[in-house]
């Protein structure tokens, strides 16, 4: 693993000498089996907005919610109550509002200090004059593959890394420089002067352009079977290096799981 980009939200890396499957399982985990928290229920005792009660709980339902430490909580079905609501299963939830205001994301008030929604300022309803709105709710851990509202990750997605071969037969004639959409090739100065350099081809597309305008075929591009360009970004609800530590976790259990009721069969 090659590190490209890491920020609180996205992360690019190389994966080398792997599979497409074992980059694809990284890519699907990311996207639904690593828990995340999310609006699970809610009760609206007072709702005299224009958003009908089941729009209103969509909206609430995708609201990215982050903890201080999520390993505090566990998913229902497999909490030691078996799911009958406890402290590391269930945290309370509660939204009480006036018009005429804009109600927000930060007005949400939680049970638990240590949880809170990741952005503040996403709009929930407009209230006019004398509208109300009030609900309580949980919040509850589980994971992307149930529902999309526990999806943490957003944009998961692999390339194969390309590999950009200009040749000698380049005349530099700077077509193929102007074509890409990205800026990866560049006229060279000093030794190779007058000839087209790759800069980096983790920017490529392989929209292959600059294949296409070379009349003398002295580019070609060839993607590298064993070698991924992954790029993650999250919805705010956890960090990018915890959703893809979380991924690889993830696929370690079931790996094991497997192994474990394989022994059994045999």
């Amino acid at each position: 693993m090659e590190l490209i980009e890491l920020a609180e939200d996205r992360a690019r890396f190389l994966l080398r000498d792997t599979t497409p499957s074992f980059a694809n399982a990284i890519r699907r985990a990311c996207l639904a089996e690593v828990p995340s928290l999310a609006i699970d229920e809610i009760s609206i005792y007072d709702n005299t907005s224009v958003l009908f009660d089941e729009q209103l709980s969509l909206r609430l339902g995708l609201v990215p919610i982050k903890s201080d430490d999520l390993g505090l909580f566990t998913v229902p079905e497999e909490c030691d109550c078996g799911g009958a609501g406890c402290p590391a299963c269930r945290i309370g939830m509660t939204l009480t509002a006036e018009g005429p205001c804009t109600v927000h994301s930060g007005d949400l008030r939680f049970a638990d200090p240590g949880v809170a929604v990741a952005f503040e300022k996403i709009p929930i309803a407009i209230l006019g004059e004398g509208e109300k709105l009030m609900l309580e709710g949980t919040v509850t851990l589980n994971r992307g593959m149930l529902h999309a509202k526990w999806q943490a990750g957003t944009h998961c997605g692999y390339k194969n890394l390309p590999e950009i071969r200009v040749s000698d037969e380049c005349e530099g004639c700077g077509r193929c420089v102007e074509v890409c959409p990205r800026e990866v090739l560049v006229i060279g100065e000093g030794k190779e002067k007058g000839k087209v350099e790759v800069t980096d081809p983790v920017r490529c597309s392989l929209c292959r352009l600059c294949v296409k305008e070379c009349e003398v075929g002295a580019i070609k591009i060839v993607p590298l079977e064993d070698v991924f360009v992954m790029k993650i970004d999250t919805d705010g609800s956890m960090p990018a290096k915890d959703l893809v530590a979380g991924a690889a976790a993830e696929i370690k259990r079931r790996a094991s799981l497997l192994s474990e009721q394989l022994s059994e069969l045999t």
